[in-house]
Parts: C-alpha cells; sequence; structure tokens
C-alpha cells in the first residue's frame, strides 16, 4: 500500500475511533484497530528532521525511485519498503492505562517477543526501537497521539533489502546500523 494511502486510512481510523468515544458512532466495532501493511519503497521524515535541508533530502532521496513523506510521527528520518512488516495499531492508550513511554514499551516488548518465535535474541537500548545487541536495530517505531489516540507504530526488518538504509541515517544513529529477521 502506498504511504500516503496508509497514512489517509489512520487518519479515516483515527477520526472513527474518536467519534466513537464521543459516542457519536453507537454500536460500532470494533472500536481498537491494528493495520498490517508493507509499502513499497518510502522514506519518511518524522517531526525532529525539519529543517532548511529537508527539500534537498527530499529530492535526493526521490532520485533513488523512493518515495519521500514528511509525518507527524516522532523520530527522524527511516525506510519503509517490501519485505518490511508495517503496524499501525489506533488505538486510545487510556483503555489500557498506558501513557505514552509505556504505550511505546509495551510496542518495543512485542516486537521482542515476536523475535524470540524466530531464535532472534532482541531487545531494547537507550534509543528507542528493537535491536539485536546494542548496534543492530531490527525495528523502528515512531507513534503519534492526537487526543490520546494513537496512530503510526512500528516497521519490523523481516526481509528487507537493507541497501535501502545505505542513502540515510536511520533514525539519525550514525554510529549503529539495520538488521534483519531473514539476517539474524
Amino acid at each position: 500500500v502506498k504511504y500516503n494511502t496508509g497514512l489517509r486510512l489512520q487518519s479515516y481510523l483515527v477520526s472513527r475511533r474518536h467519534q466513537i468515544t464521543q459516542q457519536l458512532l453507537k454500536d460500532e466495532l470494533p472500536s481498537d484497530v491494528i493495520c498490517f501493511l508493507e509499502h513499497p519503497p518510502t522514506y519518511t521524515a518524522g517531526r525532529r528532521i525539519r529543517g532548511k535541508t529537508e527539500i534537498e533530502e527530499e529530492e535526493r532521496l526521490k532520485q533513488l525511485g523512493a518515495d519521500y513523506v514528511g509525518t507527524m510521527r516522532g523520530g527522524q528520518i527511516t525506510f519503509h519498503g517490501p519485505g518490511q512488516l508495517i503496524a499501525y495499531p489506533i488505538l486510545d492508550v487510556r483503555d489500557y492505562q498506558l501513557n505514552v513511554r509505556c504505550y511505546v514499551s509495551t510496542l518495543e516488548k512485542t516486537v521482542i517477543d515476536c523475535c524470540s518465535q524466530f531464535n532472534i535474541k532482541a531487545n531494547t537500548t537507550e534509543n528507542t526501537g528493537v535491536w539485536v545487541g546494542q548496534d543492530k536495530k531490527i525495528a523502528a517505531l515512531g507513534v503519534h497521539l492526537q487526543r490520546y489516540v494513537s496512530s503510526h507504530g512500528l516497521a519490523l526488518n523481516c526481509n528487507t533489502d537493507l541497501k535501502w538504509f545505505e542513502h540515510i541515517v536511520p533514525c539519525g544513529l550514525s554510529d549503529k546500523s539495520v538488521t534483519s529477521i531473514s539476517k539474524e
């Protein structure tokens, strides 16, 4: 699914979730939704990348044959593409007694549990995301909450062509690398 199509879907589902919370939609089920998607090659920039060099970076990355989209999620620049599992949970974090940090931590733990099913020992570090060891990121996380309803989410590298990451500093961490379930 094109990244912008995924953004429109999330926007619709977030609006729908707010309407359910405000009881403007009666008997609407399910109230919480998780979208599992895969995108064509796309670089996305979170709120922390905004700046005067963004236009130059966008043009450079588009020349590689990828789309480029600025987003409202947290974090810096990352890659989404074939072989990567994208998960966009749309839920009201208050229903689970979670604050933003606990929500991100829960997403990280879910990915760690998933990796363990493939005998991959994944972990967290002082940097957001899920890692193999201290230096190889296997999943990026970037969330956005609007009136307590989540959007965006995580990108787990399953069988991703990791060469796409060579054109950026993933998540702004120049001394780290990326990996995938297949590589591990």
